[in-house]
């Protein structure tokens, strides 16, 4: 039985520390602050966890990518008025930076329940045989496996970026 007066106090405890000092002030103290710094898909290295997802067009990404960009039959400015479309829908989603001139987009979404981070940068690039196609890498903050999130996230964005 103390042991369980223990647990309750200690959850009790975090928390009234998360109510005072705020959630991401805690997630940052507890895990190292986040890695909000631009990301240069020419030079871009992955780290050792699985808990990202890189999706790039062939000779595009300095890292071998997970899976290879799809190709879309419109200009670059609809595939990028679809994705702002889109984005409107997401939950849970904040724009951190945004380059309308290099077409490169930083933004952080938040698990449903315990509100963890994930990166997202998206970079939309003109095909070379003309339409559109795009580099995308979400990846997670904290933890070393995120159960496929990341590359759910990024195949269910495709395929709704496909649909007609």
């Amino acid at each position: 039985m103390p042991i369980v007066k223990f647990i309750i106090l200690l959850v009790v405890a975090l928390l009234v520390l998360v109510a005072f000092v705020g959630r991401d002030r805690v997630l940052a103290s507890l895990f190292g602050p986040l890695d909000l710094r631009p990301v240069d898909f020419s030079s871009l290295v992955l780290g050792p966890n699985p808990n990202q997802f890189l999706v790039c067009p062939p000779d595009f990404c300095a890292a071998t990518p997970h899976m290879a960009s799809p190709l879309f039959a419109v200009p670059v400015a609809e595939l990028r008025q679809r994705w702002m479309d889109l984005l409107k829908t997401r939950p849970n989603m904040e724009t951190v930076t945004a380059d309308d001139q290099a077409l490169q987009y930083d933004y952080i979404q938040r698990s449903k329940i315990m509100r963890f981070p994930d990166s997202i940068t998206l970079r939309f690039l003109q095909a070379p045989a003309g339409g559109s196609t795009l580099a995308i890498y979400s990846r997670s903050h904290y933890g070393k496996s995120d159960f496929g999130v990341n590359e759910a996230r990024v195949r269910s964005w495709l395929a709704q970026l496909a649909a007609p």
